[in-house]
This record gives structure tokens, C-alpha cells and sequence, in this order.
């Protein structure tokens, strides 16, 4: 499982959400809850905390190693990058964040992956670092597109390096990126 999730504003309070959020995920799965149970139920504590609002978005990814595909799971998350040579697909997700509404959608999607597929995962505070399009992600896909390398941490210092550029140096927000590999051993 690959998983992050982004807290509402930014700062210690927006890293507490994000941190309740993946810890419950972790938890929950490992205790051999459901996924669509485990993302309600951390839905549920988010609500709950009546001191101030708490949301999060929650982007996983679990990969089954022996069908060879990833199922990717959104709940307001930016959308998931595939590289796959110099082609690169968005997986979006419409719903909002974990924690504002006590019914969740969840937006569910089956891939197969191949060998070499690169997969990337971002907070909002990479994809809106850009101002100069309309259609924000779309500076990360040709970003992606005109990369060389397939070297997963080259990539993500790449996002991140650009993401900050294009701030003049200064965030404005939390930004993350996860950027995993698949190998396919025959």
C-alpha cells in the first residue's frame, strides 16, 4: 500500500489531520478491517472532533503482487500521475475530502500495471504551485512527459524542485510527492 494524505490549510494543524488519517488507514488494514470500512470509520473520527474542523484527503494505493495490478482509491485527493515510457495518465478523483461529509464517496479505480510504470502521488500544494494554467495538473503531466530519467527519487526531487521554482522559492503550502517504480520479475 502507498497512501498520503493532506490536511486542510497547512502547518502543525493540517499535519495533525494528515497524520490521524494515515495512521487509522495503517491500523485498520493491518487489523484486517475492509478498506471501505476503514476509510468511514476514519471519516467518522475526522467528523467527531468537535474542537475545530479537521479534513483530509486520503490518496492509497494497494497493489496486488500477483494479479500485477494497483487499485487506487481517492477521497478528494489531487489526481495520480502514471508515467508508462513518455505516455503519462491522470486518475481523478470529483469527491471531497475526508472529514466534511458523514457519507463518503469514494472514487474507486482497477489498473494493470506494467514493469517500469511509474506511479506518482502529490499534494495539492505541488499541483497549485503552478498559476500559469487553467487546468492545474497539467504542468506536472508534461513535466513527466519530458523527464528522462526513470529513477523514482530523481523524479519526485524533480516535482518538488520545479513545484518550489514555480513559487520564487517560497512555499506557499505543505507539499508532498510520492513517486513509486514497478518492477516485474519474470
Amino acid at each position: 500500500m502507498l497512501a498520503i494524505s493532506d490536511g486542510m490549510g497547512s502547518g502543525p494543524e493540517a499535519m495533525k489531520s494528515s497524520k490521524i488519517a494515515i495512521k487509522m488507514l495503517e491500523r485498520l488494514l493491518k487489523a484486517g478491517f475492509d478498506k471501505e470500512i476503514s476509510l468511514k470509520l476514519i471519516n467518522s473520527t475526522l467528523i467527531a472532533n468537535t474542537q475545530q474542523d479537521m479534513y483530509a484527503t486520503l490518496d492509497m494505493q494497494i497493489l496486488d503482487l500477483y494479479a500485477g495490478n494497483m487499485e487506487f482509491i481517492k477521497s478528494g485527493a489531487c489526481p495520480t500521475f502514471i508515467k508508462r515510457n513518455k505516455e503519462v495518465k491522470l486518475l481523478k478523483s470529483l469527491n471531497l475530502p475526508t472529514g466534511i461529509l458523514a457519507e463518503t464517496d469514494l472514487v474507486v479505480y482497477d489498473y494493470d500495471l506494467e514493469d517500469g510504470d511509474i506511479l506518482i502521488m502529490c499534494s495539492d500544494g505541488i499541483i497549485d504551485s503552478n498559476t500559469e494554467y487553467i487546468n492545474r495538473e497539467l504542468w506536472v503531466k508534461y513535466l513527466l512527459e519530458d523527464m528522462q530519467t526513470g529513477d523514482a527519487q530523481q523524479i519526485a526531487n524533480m516535482i518538488l524542485n520545479e513545484a518550489i521554482d514555480n513559487q520564487f522559492g517560497m512555499q506557499k503550502d505543505d507539499m508532498t510527492v510520492l513517486v513509486a517504480k514497478v518492477f516485474c520479475q519474470h
